[in-house]
């Protein structure tokens, strides 16, 4: 594959999620256009329970994918993207409580006994395929970006800390599966999202260093100021009792990111990686 190719792959990657979250939020306005009351619910993962679960479940496990498979700048910004990609399956396969604040609460939906068997068929699947990837990873040069090279320190020490986690959620799994199922949405959820966070917290750092400007005047530190913000006034809303509260920070981060990845797209549409070089303008 010429340098063309790999390119233009790596652009229509990174495209893709754009689009895989454009369809997520269309399929969920077209089932708050189609309620009879013109109703929200009251996050973006409650919409499992409705015309939305497969729209839902396939767009995150895809953007998951995307996140994994997508080679970050640096090291750091690689190893957040993969953590955010782990826990989208995660907040795919095991779903949020019910909402009934709207009227399409009222129709079918699985049994909760169909729903929790259905999350640990799919969660077991997914710590089994992550263990062993993360061990080829560790074991296969040809995975690496320098084949020749042996594992650098960092690379040894996130490859030892995944494994860790990953035996730690195969215990909790096994020992505590009711609260695995019960509380396993709502934390791989807010994991997702301090990754994609500190996705943009490292990009802006590597930004800085490699293009010669400041930390703080940079586009992308104001992307990352921009989504602390909103968790920070989210929570101030839920405090206050806000009934869209996570709705919103959900959307909220969700557009922030998209807008994130669209610079990010735009200033790397002629290479894969930016470039250690100062950059004017």
């Amino acid at each position: 594959m010429d340098e063309n190719n790999t390119r233009q792959t790596y652009l229509a990657l990174r495209f893709a999620m754009l689009l895989l979250t454009a369809m997520l939020a269309v399929s969920i306005v077209l089932q708050v256009v189609a309620a009879d009351d013109f109703c929200f619910l009251h996050s973006i993962s409650a919409y499992y329970h409705s015309a939305v679960r497969n729209v839902f479940v396939g767009a995150l496990c895809a953007i998951g994918a995307c996140l994994i498979v997508y080679r970050g700048n640096i090291d750091e910004e690689n190893v957040a993207l993969d953590y955010s990609g782990f826990m989208a399956f995660v907040v795919a396969f095991v779903p949020t409580e019910y909402d009934r604040a709207c009227s399409l609460a009222d129709g079918p939906r699985p049994s909760d006994t169909d729903i929790a068997d259905a999350a640990a068929n799919n969660v077991l699947a997914l710590l089994v395929i992550a263990l062993a990837a993360v061990l080829a990873a560790w074991r296969l040069p040809w995975l690496r970006p320098d084949p020749d090279r042996p594992l650098g320190r960092f690379a040894r020490t996130a490859v030892a800390v995944t494994v860790g986690l990953l035996v730690v959620g195969f215990a909790v799994f096994f020992l505590e599966r009711d609260l695995f199922v019960r509380h396993g949405h709502a934390v791989a959820a807010v994991l997702l999202f301090a990754g994609i966070i500190a996705v943009v917290v490292f990009n802006a750092r590597d930004f800085a260093a490699k293009r010669a400007v400041s930390l703080w005047r940079n586009r992308y530190s104001v992307m990352a100021v921009a989504m602390t913000l909103s968790v920070v006034g989210s929570v101030v809303l839920y405090l206050l009792g806000m009934r869209y509260a996570v709705l919103i920070a959900e959307a909220l981060l969700i557009g922030e990111f998209a807008v994130f990845w669209g610079m990010q797209t735009a200033e790397l549409r002629n290479r894969t990686v930016r470039p250690a070089e100062p950059h004017r303008g």
